[in-house]
């Protein structure tokens, strides 16, 4: 329930019994008639030089429109939520349930959260009352004890639970407790799960401010700041985890920060202020107060007699007896002009102070001051309108929602505050804190004047490269600023702001880019030469290796400018730099980035470094250049160059022609692979490249090879088979011309002339090559026969050797001992073939009774076929007896019209094997009869018919 929703309900509450004035809520709106009479707003130059077009008012005192229906005694307000003790004993918007003692309330403390609220007594009564309850509840085990100061747990691990969570609580007689409330439904169950006494300051002075803050570091180490009117103490240290069921009961339980403070019991450290306040206030403040990312404060207030003593706070490695507040100050309170007397002032307490981001705000009995932290000057001064004897009693702060009242006996005020951080820029300007001056300017023009200050101020102070920097990001004219570094000769500096500014031309600007990175290329060359020069002039070796570490470092930053840039950048001008200046590596580094391949390629074989050339054609995609830079390579490093060719398949080989015809065969050792062949033997089988004139060159290269070895160049052959590619009549041409024999056989077998192929393998005795072209027509029965009778005519009359010629018959199916007997000389011993005479001698006879045996079934058929034919056409068939048998070609011719086509097929093959059969037989016979008239003596046997 937010505190408009509370005060609605109050007011028709209160409306009903007569207590308030008719209201529809709460209203804020500027106090009309009243303008305050000593109004200080903040003013400076930057301001009215039109750098902010924002004039309204950052602090304004605002008069809530509420009648209050008793006289406030004290006033709590957090997480928007609104508490207001009367001295009637009641609280606004909540009645308490029963008559209090005599004392009045003395105040009000309000979590974080808006769900906790304890209210102490003059009398030293506490109640306690739950953001979900109607009435408050007496806290028994605090009575008697008058709370001055709460520190409440911030660390929200639990933000959802109803439980306060362990808290600190300071008191009137310098006592320090820890307590932990929980509300409850129960009868008989208290709030307190523990409350007890956890330090003693020692001293009968009020715990009138108490803190605590955890170290972002360490989740158990928190820090706490309690203070007196006169004093302020820390104690920083870890906290012991508390019990499991969270309820201290005896002396031997231990509270949470008992273990805290039990470092200081003896001669805590303290900061003291002199004087005699009775009363004092403590707050800090963090940028982040919102409950789910609360973080740790950043800065504290301390009110003071003397002033306000405040600072920052550091969280780091502080350890106990150390101190988290950095670069404390003590501001004076500003004096106030009597109004008797304007030329005099005196300086006047406040009481009550609150702490902002950039303020402090100061309440007094009559007025409201706005403190400006970082001048320390009054930017808001304005009376409080009060009414006849209406005395302001306090200041109540939201810290969570950062809302700020002020109540009277009678009336209740809110300041409010808008864009506190809008002139910051310009204090912290003053000052010279440029960094923080741009994190809180608002637009371009307060970031241009902030950044042109920036560099001016870092330029008079010759710190260059930090004022090329700013400048690059401000508008300060181009030539001014490359003047100024040019006259004060801070080249370093220059390059540095060139840099930073090419990157912030818009992409349009070409002109502009190509210029300023020409410029950068001059200075990055000039530099570099000097860095060597000084380099080569120093004597000492550290001196040396920091210049040279230096360059090396420099060179790093030119590539990547070149990388950059090199879009903007012409490439004859750069071109002309980098010569000019003698940077080889450089000017090849840029030829590479900008594809200029070739120009590298070049400048290594000027330098006959054939490696790197290799290495810089293997990155590049163009084939041109492959062709252009070939020939020189494969000269120098042929089987480098073949390796990148093979590694781009895209090359046309026939291109490449040129570049192999430099290789240089002869200069080949015995053992090595021609780069050459290799490279088109990789073309021909992985390519499967067809065109002629690689087949042809890479035919004539295994051609002309020095080795007598055919074994390459016949593999080439056989493998290209009827799908070749080469011309065959080259091919046989340059073979017989290097005499390579084995190839030119092949070649005629693939020209089809098998009988050239069988004679030149003849004419060098090659009698195995013979025999397997001669079976390579397989569909030409007649040819394989006639090859095979040249194969033995070689060997009976060349060789001469019939045993030779008898081995050579075995290996034939086509030839039989009858074929070669023509060869045989007229006078010759026959033991070598006697067995193979003998042996055909006797297959002639068996073959020759299997045939009479199959035509007598034959006869036999055509007789039962005459029989059946004359059955059924009654026909008489002339049976002419001659001896025992029919005659055969009338028997036959009378036949044939009734036989079937496989019959009539099976009579012409019997005819043409009797027939066959008859002419051997006769053969045979004459030649044992002849031999019968001249016999040849065997041993001492006769050869028998």
């Amino acid at each position: 329930m937010n505190l408009d929703e509370i005060i609605e309900q109050h007011l028709d509450s209160n409306n009903a019994s007569g207590h308030l004035a008719p209201s529809n809520g709460i209203h804020t709106q500027a106090s009309q008639g009243w303008e305050p009479s000593n109004l200080v707003l903040l003013e400076n130059g930057y301001v009215n030089a039109g750098l902010s077009d924002d004039d309204s008012r950052i602090f304004t005192l605002d008069k809530v429109e509420y009648q209050i229906p008793s006289r406030l005694s004290a006033l709590a307000v957090s997480n928007n939520i609104l508490f207001m003790a009367m001295e009637t004993m009641h609280l606004l918007h909540i009645e308490i349930p029963r008559k209090m003692s005599e004392g009045k309330i003395y105040k009000m403390f309000f979590d974080p959260t808006g769900r906790h609220l304890i209210i102490t007594t003059e009398t030293g009564d506490n109640y306690y009352l739950f953001s979900k309850w109607k009435k408050a509840k007496l806290l028994s085990k605090i009575k008697g004890i008058v709370i001055e100061s709460i520190a409440w747990n911030r660390s929200a691990d639990r933000p959802t639970e109803s439980s306060t969570k362990e808290f600190l609580i300071g008191t009137r007689n310098g006592l320090i407790f820890e307590a932990e409330l929980e509300p409850t439904a129960e009868l008989f169950k208290k709030e307190e799960r523990y409350f007890k006494q956890v330090y003693s300051i020692q001293s009968n002075m009020p715990i009138s401010g108490l803190r605590m803050e955890q170290f972002p570091a360490s989740l158990r180490k928190y820090v706490v700041v309690a203070v007196t009117p006169t004093r302020i103490y820390q104690f920083i240290g870890t906290v012991s985890p508390n019990n499991s069921n969270g309820i201290i009961g005896g002396s031997e339980d231990k509270a949470m920060f008992e273990s805290l403070f039990s470092k200081y019991e003896i001669n805590p450290g303290f900061s003291e202020l002199p004087g005699d306040l009775p009363y004092s206030e403590l707050h800090f403040f963090s940028p982040f107060q919102d409950l789910q990312y609360q973080g740790v404060a950043k800065t504290f207030a301390w009110l003071t007699g003397p002033g306000v003593y405040h600072g920052n706070l550091v969280f780091g490695s502080q350890n106990a007896g150390d101190s988290v507040i950095d670069t404390p100050q003590l501001l004076p309170y500003p004096a106030t002009r009597l109004e008797l007397d304007a030329s005099s002032a005196v300086s006047e307490i406040p009481i009550a102070i609150a702490l902002t981001e950039f303020h402090f705000i100061l309440l007094y009995k009559e007025r409201i001051r706005a403190v400006n932290q970082l001048n320390d000057q009054i930017v808001f001064d304005e009376l409080i309108p009060l009414k006849a004897r209406e005395d302001v009693i306090g200041m109540s702060v939201d810290t969570t929602k950062n809302t700020f009242w002020i109540y009277t006996g009678w009336s209740m005020f809110e300041l409010v505050i808008t864009k506190e951080d809008r002139d910051v820029w310009t204090l912290y300007l003053e000052k010279k804190q440029y960094d923080l001056a741009l994190q809180y300017t608002k637009n371009p023009v307060q970031k241009d004047r902030v950044l042109t200050l920036q560099a001016n101020h870092n330029f008079s102070q010759g710190r260059y490269m930090l004022s090329a920097k700013y400048y690059a990001q401000s508008t300060v004219a181009f030539e001014e600023v490359a003047l100024k570094f040019v006259e004060r000769d801070e080249r370093d500096a220059l390059r540095s702001y060139l840099l930073a500014k090419v990157d912030k031309l818009r992409k349009g600007d070409i002109t502009q880019k190509t210029i300023i990175c020409t410029w950068l290329v001059e200075i990055y060359l000039s530099k570099m030469n000097q860095l060597e020069d000084l380099a080569a002039s120093s004597a000492a070796d550290s001196d040396v290796q920091n210049l040279q570490a230096e360059q090396t470092v420099l060179e790093d930053e030119f590539k990547g400018f070149l990388e950059t840039n090199k879009m903007y950048l012409d490439h004859k001008t750069t071109y002309k730099l980098l010569a000019s200046h003698g940077r080889t590596a450089q000017l090849l580094f840029y030829a590479v980035l900008i594809g200029d391949y070739e120009r590298v390629i070049s400048h290594w074989v000027q330098e006959k470094n054939y490696k790197n050339a290799l290495e810089v054609l293997s990155k590049q995609d163009s084939l041109d250049t492959y062709y252009r830079f070939s020939p020189v390579l494969m000269e120098n490093a042929p089987y480098e160059t073949v390796s990148a060719w093979m590694r781009q398949p895209n090359l046309n080989p026939r291109n490449l022609i040129p570049a192999l015809l430099k290789y240089d065969h002869k200069s080949v050792e015995a053992g090595n692979q021609n780069q050459a062949i290799r490279y088109l033997s990789y073309v021909v089988t992985q390519l499967d490249n067809t065109d002629p004139a690689i087949h042809n060159f890479l035919l004539t290269l295994y051609a002309t090879q020095p080795t007598r070895d055919e074994t390459a160049l016949f593999n080439f052959l056989v493998t290209e088979g009827r799908a070749m590619h080469y011309n065959l009549d080259y091919a046989l041409r340059i073979c017989t011309q290097n005499n390579r024999i084995q190839s030119c056989v092949n070649i005629f077998s693939s020209m089809g002339l098998y009988g050239e192929a069988v004679d030149l393998a003849l004419k060098h005795n090659d009698l195995e090559l013979a025999r397997i072209n001669a079976d390579k027509p397989e569909d030409d029965e007649m040819l394989r026969k006639s090859l095979w009778l040249k194969i033995a005519r070689h060997v009976v009359k060349e060789k001469k050797d019939i045993k030779a010629a008898m081995e050579f018959l075995s290996n034939s199916d086509l030839l039989k001992i009858e074929d070669i007997l023509p060869f045989f000389p007229d006078f010759v011993l026959i033991d070598d073939f006697k067995e193979e005479i003998c042996k055909a001698l006797e297959e002639y006879n068996v073959h020759i009774d299997e045939l009479k045996t199959e035509m007598d079934e034959a006869t036999k058929s055509a007789e039962n076929i005459r029989i059946d034919v004359r059955e059924l056409h009654g026909l008489q068939l002339l049976r002419r007896r001659s001896v025992h048998t029919f005659h055969a070609d009338c028997l036959i011719k009378n036949l044939m019209p009734f036989l079937s086509t496989w019959q009539l097929k099976r009579l012409d093959e019997l005819q043409e094997q009797i027939q066959n059969e008859m002419q051997n037989q006769q053969k045979m016979m004459l030649m044992n009869g002849h031999h019968s008239l001249q016999p040849l003596t065997v041993g001492n046997q006769a050869v028998v018919n």
